[in-house]
């Protein structure tokens, strides 16, 4: 059976959901796929406090309609100078104004309320820039609003728990492959292919391009950890920016804050699955309520001692290899190590139980084997990581770092970053194959919701627009 359609888009996430859309008010015919479930079964047992099972091959974290913004949860929408390089890609002007029009699309008439950072004194040059959390009820709204819209568009067809198997062109034209949930394959034929894969699809993506051929640069990966810790202890960075972000270089060895998760109810620790291992994401919490703890990441670069990247298979053997042994009863789901273990490189504390004793209150996640995170990190790496971690709580708590609040910090690990290959792009986000088209982390160029929907619409108003189509200029 073959199926022709004027565009195939794959990825339910912000950034195909956005093209799909606009597409479809453009009357073509869409087909939107994506491997993961509908918006209201995407629930995740560790959130439920039970143990991770890799929901058969496919996270409910990172695949399904909605892609990151997930049903229920609380989220951050950042607007541009977040994702720099997605902005100097499009023009600064014309970026701002994509950026108003995605934000209508997701939000409609009502906007959420936006803040930059707080004037606030001290050794860390915070980036600024504007961000609004969401709660979860204006996920649910914001998700059911766009799942109305595209299931009741004239031409645009929604498939859920579909996989592209396979991807190539086909004359003027694309062809692809789709397995469906029980297995029964379909030929796709489109004008225009948008790949719109999150997190799930990095290693299908990656492979795909280049068999395809694609023009693109290797990324430069970061390896990095998670601290947990009581809402008080990381309430001062919230306070000046609501994704408190900075770059704090230590002997040579760049390391950055990323996905700060300290709001009003603290921040919730999430688990995505990729298969062979676990890796880590955090949501805010927009809900105020007493109690509850907070957490960030920070992430190091990881270059070669001649400054040159390190490379995916060097981080497999590396970094993962190790990492799945640090588990004995489900190998490469994340641990958890006292912060005083995690700095001396030692294991002290080896549960739960004793955790909790020695910090004062549990993780907000129970699926966890308490193993020593920092005896798989590079010496550097983890040196870099506690000397930014340690000058970055000096700053919060506004004294150096005690021993007494040292223990009641939770280190979680893995983090992995920048596995994406940065794609070379027009302007409007075709790839170096006519006809063929990247948003969201796919194209390596930014990560963040409302980025991916600027991808995501500038790709489809490209599409629209046809053949002929120049350049943005401002009006």
């Amino acid at each position: 059976m073959t199926t022709i359609v004027d565009t195939l888009v794959i990825g339910a996430g912000p950034a195909g959901l956005v093209a799909a859309d606009r597409l479809a008010e453009s009357g073509a015919r869409v087909l939107l796929v994506d491997a993961g479930r509908p918006h209201r079964r995407r629930t995740c047992p560790v959130d439920l406090m039970r143990s991770c099972n890799g929901c058969k091959g496919i996270c409910n974290v990172i695949s399904g309609f909605g892609g990151s913004i997930h049903y229920g949860d609380g989220v951050k929408l950042s607007q541009f100078p977040s994702g720099r390089r997605l902005a100097e890609l499009l023009g600064a002007e014309r970026a701002e104004a994509v950026a108003d029009r995605a934000m209508r699309r997701l939000c409609g008439e009502s906007r959420p309320v936006f803040r930059g950072a707080l004037p606030a004194p001290g050794p860390f040059k915070v980036k600024d820039y504007l961000v609004a959390s969401l709660s979860s009820e204006q996920v649910r709204s914001l998700i059911d609003r766009l799942h109305r819209r595209i299931t009741t568009a004239p031409g645009t067809e929604l498939r859920m728990q579909t996989q592209v198997a396979s991807l190539k062109p086909l004359g003027h034209a694309w062809q692809a492959e789709v397995v469906g949930l029980a297995g029964s394959g379909e030929t796709v034929q489109a004008s225009s292919v948008v790949v719109a894969v999150g997190r799930r699809g990095q290693r299908w993506w990656r492979q795909t391009l280049r068999g395809l051929g694609l023009s693109y640069s290797e990324p430069v990966p970061s390896v990095g950890v998670r601290f947990e810790a009581p809402t008080a202890l990381l309430q001062r960075g919230a306070d000046i920016h609501e994704d408190f972000k900075t770059t704090i270089v230590t002997n040579g060895v760049k390391v950055k804050t990323f996905c700060y998760c300290a709001g009003p109810g603290g921040g919730r620790i999430k688990f995505t699955d990729y298969g062979e291992h676990t890796l880590l994401d955090g949501h805010v919490i927009p809900e105020a309520h007493t109690g509850g703890t907070a957490n960030f990441a920070l992430l190091a670069q990881l270059r070669a001692p001649d400054g040159s990247p390190r490379t995916s298979g060097w981080v497999e053997e590396n970094l993962l290899v190790p990492y799945r042994a640090l588990r004995t009863d489900r190998p490469g789901k994340p641990v958890l190590q006292w912060y005083p273990d995690f700095r001396s490189r030692s294991l002290t504390c080896t549960g739960l139980d004793r955790f909790a004793e020695l910090s004062g209150f549990h993780p907000s996640l129970r699926d966890y084997q308490v193993a020593d995170l920092a005896g798989i990190l590079p010496r550097d790496v983890h040196s870099a990581l506690c000397s930014a971690f340690e000058d970055l709580m000096a700053y919060f708590t506004g004294a150096a770092l005690s021993d007494p609040t040292a223990a009641e910090v939770a280190v979680i690990g893995l983090e992995l970053e920048n596995l994406w290959d940065e794609l070379t792009l027009t302007d409007y986000l075709e790839t170096t194959a006519p006809g063929l088209y990247a948003a969201g982390d796919c194209t390596g160029l930014a990560q963040g919701i409302l980025q991916a929907a600027v991808g995501g619409l500038v790709v489809a108003e490209a599409i629209t627009a046809g053949p002929g189509r120049t350049t943005w200029r401002a009006a």
